[in-house]
């Protein structure tokens, strides 16, 4: 049969990117499938597309949260994924920390750390990652490295982020609107894109996977772009756009993330019969033991309290990391639920208005990711009415210590440990997923796709190349991760190079 191109992407995040960029290059006609709306053209920001908002309306433009209903359900476990032409990228903090070799415990045989950087340090000079040497210029970072040195926590290093030219305004996770932040439209994608064999598709969500009976796959999407505000797709009223659209292809990339790649499985599974194992798909998703905490420092000057990147400096505690975090006043003034025992948990009154009012301007933010008490018991599960894929319920857990490590820094400053929604009722979010379509040596290692190309087992041209393969929590923030995984991947698939692991 005619196909409609050589090989179709589901997602533009950095899996997808990478294997839109190679793919391209090696001469194959590309399309990419974006649930989201595009925000850059040609690697520039499109005209009144980006905005430095924090602004509900916006954000749910970039972000999509899993349930899209956890305000108002008491959801212990919310998880996050990026959205847009970009995928994760558009929203990530522009940090590429490596993971450690000890994260590749229990990974299949042969990746380690070493056999890994050569594609670490590709992927960090297509993203251009540095240190910026103006890191601790800065009043929050410097305070981070002042408060875990006089805590005996440990030495604060400055980040290696993928920021060219950064103009220290500090939006940086509502996507940079000056293009400093490297994200995947600005670098790989846009690669692809010169090659002209790229042809992309935003607003449109790959729903299933149609085996050929002569080879080759054809996908099933809906339109998404009728509800930019939300994009969930569960609102079958005016919103709801019941055509169906498909493309072709002999060769698939699955790149929609850990939520929704082991979703898309599963169901192309149930309604087309695909030989899958679909006891392993959805499972095992570690949520790399995300949590925020901080506190009141009154040592912080508001004329200096968010300047920088997002974030700039860390400390490594092993099995996890310590992140400062330059966040806008507004940000956590009036979206952070935060108390202080000082007000007796008061979340009203003229007290804790004033002590909102210069929290958000005198507040240091800290960040954690690592090794989760709870490992990866995320699990997720497709629902074939609404194509909103559900997360599982959840003992997840921040790294062992970590708080407390955290704490130490604010009260070693003269500071207020401000007290989080985990701390105050178990609530806690993940921007981090990973997990759900997990490679291994064979099929029935529990596994769903090869450790060598990523392809899914017992279907030919069919691979996953993001977040969801990753088998283990990274301990690091797994963006590089992804990105050097994705390249060795795309080595083995074009033939530029097997390591034989």
């Amino acid at each position: 049969m005619a196909f409609d191109f050589d090989v179709l992407i589901i997602g533009s995040g950095f899996g997808g990117s990478v294997a839109a960029k190679r793919f391209t290059q090696a001469g194959y006609r590309t399309a990419i499938l974006e649930m989201g709306e595009r925000f850059h053209s040609g690697g520039a920001a499109i005209a009144g597309k980006l905005k430095q908002s924090q602004d509900t309306r916006y954000i749910y433009r970039l972000f999509r949260d899993y349930p899209d209903d956890y305000i108002t359900n008491d959801t212990k476990l919310v998880i996050a994924q990026g959205m847009g032409y970009g995928g994760g990228s558009l929203v990530y903090s522009g940090i590429h920390l490596r993971a450690p070799d000890t994260a590749f415990t229990g990974w299949p045989s042969g990746y380690t750390r070493a056999n890994l950087d050569p594609y670490y340090a590709r992927a960090e000079a297509n993203i251009g990652v540095r240190t910026d040497p103006e890191t601790f210029r800065f009043r929050r970072p410097s305070l981070f490295r002042r408060g875990a040195a006089l805590a005996g926590v440990g030495s604060a290093q400055t980040l290696p982020l993928s920021m060219v030219g950064c103009t220290h305004c500090g939006w940086c996770v509502p996507s940079c609107i000056y293009d400093k932040k490297q994200s995947m439209p600005l670098t790989y994608l846009k690669a692809a894109e010169a090659t002209g064999r790229l042809t992309v598709y935003t607003g449109y969500k790959g729903t299933d996977i149609e085996p050929l009976a002569g080879g080759g796959y054809r996908v099933w999407m809906l339109k998404t772009s009728l509800r930019p505000d939300r994009y969930q797709l569960q609102d079958k009223g005016a919103y709801w756009d019941k055509t169906w659209y498909t493309l072709s292809a002999p060769r698939i990339v699955v790149a929609a993330g850990a939520v929704e790649s082991p979703c898309l499985l599963s169901r192309s599974s149930t309604v087309w019969g695909m030989s899958l194992s679909d006891a392993n798909l959805g499972r095992g998703i570690d949520g790399q033991g995300d949590a925020i905490t901080g506190g009141f420092v009154p040592a912080s000057t508001p004329s200096d309290t968010y300047k920088g990147a997002i974030m700039m400096s860390y400390v490594d505690k092993g099995d996890y990391v310590l992140q400062d975090i330059h966040g806008i006043p507004a940000g956590p003034t009036v979206k952070y639920p935060v108390t202080f025992d000082s007000l007796g948990q008061l979340t009203y009154g003229l007290n804790y208005k004033k002590k909102m009012k210069s929290y958000g301007a005198q507040m240091l933010g800290i960040a954690v990711i690592g090794k989760s008490p709870s490992g990866g018991n995320i699990t997720v599960s497709d629902s074939d009415v609404s194509y909103v894929a559900k997360a599982s319920t959840t003992a997840y857990q921040p790294p062992a210590g970590a708080l407390a490590a955290a704490g130490a820094i604010i009260t070693a400053l003269g500071g207020e440990i401000a007290k989080t929604p985990w701390e105050l009722k178990g609530q806690i979010a993940t921007v981090h997923p990973t997990g759900g379509c997990r490679m291994g040596a064979s099929s029935t290692d529990g596994s769903v796709v090869s450790k060598r190309d990523l392809q899914v087992w017992g279907n030919p041209g069919l691979h996953v190349i993001d977040g969801s393969v990753i088998p283990l929590n990274t301990l690091r923030n797994p963006s590089n991760t992804i990105l050097a995984i994705a390249e060795k991947a795309m080595d083995v698939i074009l033939g530029a190079g097997d390591p034989g692991w």
